[in-house]
Formats: C-alpha cells, structure tokens, sequence
C-alpha cells in the first residue's frame, strides 16, 4: 500500500509532494496538467521503470541534469522507502537506503496492477505486446519464470549474433548446436509454465466476461509454433534439427518462445480483427481484474492504477470494477468527480493536482 509520494524535477513537476489514502483515492486534475505523470512514477515504484517510454531523459524536466522519486509504502504491513535517481544514462535505486541493481535484488516489492487507454493495443496488436502482457503477470508470480525468462532471451541473443557473425555453416552449426540446447531447455520450461498459467487465467477471464457482458463468451489460448500437446522438449528438439538451415538462411530464430502468441477471441471471432470498440473494452477490463486477482492471491498489499480509463466504462462496469476491487487500494486519474461520486461511499481522498489540495470524503470524510 503507497503512503507517500516526492517527485523533484520528474516530468513536469519541479517538487510534488502526496500522502495516500488506504482505500479510494482520486487525482483529479484537467489533460495535460500530470495526473498520467504521477500514476507513471508509481508504476515506476513497482517495475522500476516506466510503462510510457524506454527514454530516462523522458523523464526528467527540461533543463535539469537528473530527476529524483522517493515512496513510502507497505508491503506485507512492513513499511518500506524506495528512491529513485533517474539520469540519462540509467538509474539508481535505493531500497531502505540500500542499493539494488535489479529487479531480483527488489525485496518486499511494491505491487501494483495498471490499466489505462493503451492497454486495448495489448488485444488489437502484435504478438509481442501479448506475450509482454503475459510474461508481466508470470514473472510476479514465479521467480523461476523470471529467471528462465532472462536466461532464455541472454541465450537466444548470443544465438542470433553467432547466425549473423559465422561465415562457414559447419562451424556455425557446431556453434549452434550448444545454444540450441540451453534454449530447448530453457523454452521447454517457459512454454509450460505459459501452457498451464493461460488455462488458468482463461478460466478467471471468462467467468468475469460473462458478468460484463452478460452473452459473449472470451476465450484465451496459448499457441505455440510447436506441437505442446506432445512432449514439449522433444517437440523443440525435432523443429530446432529441422529448421536450422532455414534459420542460417534467415539469421535468425524463427522458432521459440519468442515467436509465441496468445488467441484471444469473443464468441469464437479474433478480438484482434472483428470485436467492437465496446467488446475489446470490456474483454481488456475482464483481464485486467483477473491480473488483480492473481496477483492478490500471491500478495494481500495490491495497489491498483486506473488511468484515464474509468471515463470509458458504463455505469455497469465501474460498479463491476469498484466492487472487484473491495478494501484494496485505488487510484484514479479523472477530469470529473460527477464520473465517480454516485459509486463510492466509503472513504476516499481527492487529490486536487493543480492546486494541491487534498479533500477526504466518505462516511469518516474530515
């Protein structure tokens, strides 16, 4: 749970200061004055990078050398401090004013589940994006994943370098054949581990379409570009042997992990290519509480980030969404409080961004 907030020279923000409500909180502010600015540094909190862009000098006031964030959270009731340096050049990060390198190193991690307008890409583009999507929720909850993930991608790019750096194919193919068994290895394990999460997220996907939606029927299925009925190692064994001179011709990998897709399809049609503007809302919105469900059930302290995308839901799917969410922790992003004020009845803060100002309301409002 997020309980405190500084930004110094981030974005469009010279200082920021922000306390958070346990609960319901709402930054209310007009486009363009930092409410997406803010939601980004918390995510930043959680993955120690931005979900908007790979540029840290993106990420820093015009004029200014560095930008700096710090956070005060709780994770599993333990309070925790977070500070960020952000330079062009990378970024370092303090946990309890101990220097972590990476994101394995991230002890009592902040967490955190984001939904905001471009997700919807996630579902109309390409297969990239889902498998980014996917390996994002499988690499909180299993550390072997990660881990598998890293080792897979560090293989699979020397593997790429030795297709485009050898010119004799009987010394590449000798090259080859050592990468080739890590990654078979190293695919084999991540493809079922996709394999079995996907039928479980499909499960809690459709049951919460059904209740959306009321008729249409979300389906998501893993596909692989090899048979993962069978033996999934000696599957890739056989496609790797197989394809190898395609692959010197090509220099490149074209089979693995890394080629993966997830079909995702509304009463049996691609979402990608037929579903409403509506559907693929709802389909992403399906996802997006299930994501929070599983993540939950590995860690009570989930905090999520709805950014200006509760204007885009009915009054069915807010109320679906505000109940999903129960006693957790919220923060939206609204132009309006007349979008929300008829849902919510508990406690809550509004954070009046251009002004400063925070307004507690709700049963206990002061």
């Amino acid at each position: 749970m997020l309980k405190s907030l500084k930004l110094v020279n981030y974005r469009s923000f010279s200082k920021l200061y922000l306390k958070f409500h346990p609960k319901k909180n709402i930054i209310l502010a007009n486009n363009a004055k930092g409410k997406s600015n803010v939601v980004e540094a918390i995510y930043m909190l959680s993955f120690l990078k931005s979900f908007r862009t790979e540029r840290n000098a993106e990420l820093i006031k015009f004029g200014n050398a560095s930008s700096y964030a710090s956070f005060e959270y709780l994770a599993n009731d333990i309070l925790n401090r977070i500070e960020i340096t952000i330079e062009p050049k990378g970024k370092l990060v303090k946990q309890n004013d101990k220097m972590i390198k990476n994101a394995k190193e991230y002890n009592q991690r902040f967490e955190a589940v984001l939904f905001e307008p471009f997700d919807l890409n996630i579902l109309k583009g390409a297969p990239g994006l889902r498998r980014k999507y996917i390996d994002s929720i499988l690499t909180r909850l299993s550390p072997s994943y990660r881990d598998e993930l890293l080792s897979y991608n560090k293989v699979l790019m020397n593997r790429n370098k030795a297709l485009k750096m050898y010119k004799d194919k009987n010394s590449l193919k000798a090259v080859l054949k050592s990468y080739d068994t890590q990654l078979i290895t190293l695919g084999a394990a991540l493809v079922e581990k996709r394999k079995t999460f996907t039928e479980n997220f499909n499960t809690i996907c459709k049951d919460i379409h059904k209740e959306l939606s009321g008729t249409d029927e979300l389906n998501i299925e893993y596909k692989s570009n090899i048979d993962i009925e069978k033996d999934i190692k000696k599957a890739y064994e056989e496609a790797f042997n197989a394809n190898i001179d395609k692959d010197i011709d090509r220099k490149s990998t074209a089979l693995g992990p890394h080629r993966d897709d997830y079909a995702i399809s509304i009463n049996e049609n691609e979402a990608r290519k037929f579903a409403s503007q509506g559907q693929l809302r709802t389909a992403m919105l399906s996802m997006k509480i299930a994501e929070l469900k599983m993540i939950r059930s590995f860690n009570k302290d989930v905090t999520l980030l709805l950014d200006d995308v509760f204007s885009e839901l009915d009054k069915k799917r807010k109320k679906y969404l505000l109940d999903a969410v129960g006693d957790m922790q919220v923060i939206f992003t609204l132009q309006d409080m007349d979008e929300i004020k008829d849902l919510i009845d508990d406690d809550y803060l509004i954070i009046k961004l251009e002004t400063n100002e925070m307004i507690y309301g709700g049963r206990n409002g002061r």
